[in-house]
């Protein structure tokens, strides 16, 4: 569950753009060392009462109007990051 945490800190530093005209930011999320996405504008944490772990819910940066789901096991290690567009 160290995944919260991390995503709850990584927000300041997206708010803290927000409004000015600077390049686009989008997210990408890095699991046991292997990019499993990349360019999405948000990402949501969700509990998976299912699994006793996450899911990572985000809108799909190919398939406009799709969402994407990415599960996450109980002690899995993953990252999420901020990528800019330029």
């Amino acid at each position: 569950m160290k995944l919260r945490p991390a995503a709850l800190l990584l927000l300041p530093g997206l708010l803290a753009g927000c409004g000015s005209s600077s390049p686009a930011t989008t997210l990408s999320v890095t699991c046991g060392g292997s990019l499993s996405l990349a360019g999405a504008k948000s990402i949501d944490v969700v509990p998976d009462q299912a699994q006793a772990g996450v899911v990572l819910s985000y809108p799909d940066p190919v398939n406009t109007g799709q969402t994407g789901t990415i599960p996450i096991r109980p002690g899995a290690k993953c990252t999420i990051a901020p990528t800019s567009n330029v």
